[in-house]
């Protein structure tokens, strides 16, 4: 089985590791809670701590249908880094891997390759080939190959317990400030700015139209207040998720204004951060009205985001 990622460091320092095993796309406060659980206690007897992870979401293998990213590769790593983790292991996850049976995996994956003495796992976790190992089948390895297993409860919100389906479904329903919470963060996305029809520039709004560098999760169409990451800095911003009814366009993009910036932007990237949901996107009668409610947008966008 091949390991990536940082594995070649950890089987050169580590003769035994703390484990804990996901995909976890958005390292959500759930995810944190079991990540910070698997530092914590790897700490307590003196070994790395391990984060074994996946190159693509498992359903892009096993079903013909999958979910939109939550997280970059990349910007996933840095979040779980940031917690204080040893070490990032990525699995490639492929035909054989998803064919596993619980016993093969704990066997090969966390006694072989990771030398695990305990393996910590929210209490809904699923593993091995059709999701047949659960977390007492994954006990009773642990009992047989000598690791043990520490059961993280799963943290809840209003909404219930906070899962990447539940944030899924909450960025998809416009409920940013929900997905926030849920986050512990603000939810982004990343892009390269592209030409567009150049409108908002005529309209006295120059507007930076994203190409998403991923099939990143986009919230429900409308207006959203939020901040705008270029390069080294970052600018308040109003970005507009939607087709522009107004002009009868039939594509989806996501439009980006950066308050108090000036500047030829194209081609670079851009990671919008989508902090309060404004408005729904609505077609105006004429450009005048539009105007008048862009002006509008700003100036909310701008009282929200500059509010202490």
């Amino acid at each position: 089985m091949k390991l990536i990622k940082d594995t070649e460091e950890f089987i050169r320092h580590a003769a035994s590791s703390v484990v804990t095993i996901g995909v976890f796309d958005g390292v959500h406060r759930g995810h944190q809670a079991i990540i910070n659980t698997c530092v914590s206690r790897a700490r307590e007897r003196g070994v790395p701590s391990v984060v074994l992870t996946f190159d693509r979401n498992p359903r892009k293998v096993i079903s013909s249908e999958f979910p939109c990213v939550l997280t970059s590769r990349e910007y996933k790593f840095e979040l779980i880094e940031s917690l204080g983790v040893d070490y990032t292991i990525m699995v490639r996850f492929d035909e054989r891997f998803a064919a596993l049976a619980p016993e093969e995996f704990c066997r090969e994956i966390l006694v072989e390759h990771l030398n695990a003495v305990l393996v910590c796992i929210g209490k809904n976790f699923r593993f091995g080939a059709g999701g047949r190992g659960d977390v007492l089948s994954l006990a009773d390895e642990g009992k047989r190959l000598g690791f043990g297993v520490g059961i993280v409860q799963l943290v809840a919100s209003k909404r219930g317990v906070i899962s990447s389906t539940l944030v899924r479904t909450m960025i998809n329903e416009g409920r940013i400030v929900e997905v926030t919470d849920a986050l512990g963060r603000p939810y982004s996305v990343v892009g390269n700015v592209v030409k567009g029809h150049s409108r908002g520039k005529g309209l006295g709004f120059p507007t930076a139209n994203l190409r998403l560098e991923r099939d990143f999760c986009v919230p429900k169409d409308g207006v959203y207040a939020g901040k705008a990451v270029l390069g080294e800095n970052k600018y308040l911003c109003a970005a507009n998720v939607g087709s522009n009814p107004t002009f009868g366009d039939l594509e989806n993009v996501v439009e980006v204004y950066l308050l108090d910036f000036e500047g030829d932007i194209y081609g670079e990237s851009v990671e919008v951060e989508f902090h309060h949901r404004l408005r729904d996107e609505i077609p105006f009668e004429s450009e005048n009205d539009l105007v008048s409610q862009m002006r509008n947008d700003v100036s909310s966008a701008r009282a929200l985001l500059e509010k202490p």
